[in-house]
């Protein structure tokens, strides 16, 4: 991949040890934390993924690539948010997204432009076949996020996933790369 990936207001870029404190303090603030399957315990533990990240280099199938959202115009911000790709090991051809946006900058339209930046990426430059999430049907922000950027349902689990200590449903929804920019 190339970075960083620039979209509208904002810049992906991959996280680095640095941003730790800050990738460590939104994603344990409670409202972020409910959804994530990664609340980091330490911020420690964020600065070995972005360590393991620089060591892996391109060999990324199968693995958690975290990218930070940054505002273009203004770096002083520093991190928002981030989100978070894995591809599938068999063909290299599907990846499956997450995001975490810092409560401060939610509701302002980084989120749309992350992954609109996101995904137009993983299909002009790895030529993905399709893109999926998978979301907890009470996130409903993350719901109407990805249905505005042109994801559609393919299925609602009932209590298919084992979270937090309780079964849960799961929705999932994708786009095919054929489909992006219809």
């Amino acid at each position: 991949m190339n970075y960083p990936i620039k979209s509208g207001r904002i810049l992906l870029r991959p996280m680095a040890v640095s941003d730790a404190p800050r990738v460590y303090a939104y994603r344990n603030e409670p409202a972020v934390a409910r959804f994530q399957g990664w609340t980091p315990e330490t911020v420690t533990e964020v600065e070995d993924h972005a360590l393991n990240m620089q060591a892996w280099g391109n060999d990324i199938a199968g693995r958690c690539i975290q990218l930070v959202i940054e505002q273009q115009e203004n770096l002083a911000i520093g991190v928002m948010g981030d989100m978070a790709f894995s591809l599938d090991t068999e063909t290299k051809a599907q990846a499956e997204l997450g995001i975490a946006v810092d409560p401060a900058f939610q509701k302002q339209g980084f989120a749309h432009e992350a992954v609109t930046g996101l995904v137009s990426a993983l299909f002009d430059q790895l030529k993905l076949h399709r893109i999926h999430v998978s979301i907890d049907p009470a996130n409903r922000a993350s719901r109407m996020l990805f249905e505005r950027v042109g994801f559609r349902l393919e299925g609602h689990l009932r209590k298919s996933v084992y979270f937090k200590g309780a079964w849960c449903d799961d929705i999932v929804m994708a786009v095919l790369g054929e489909e992006w920019g219809e």
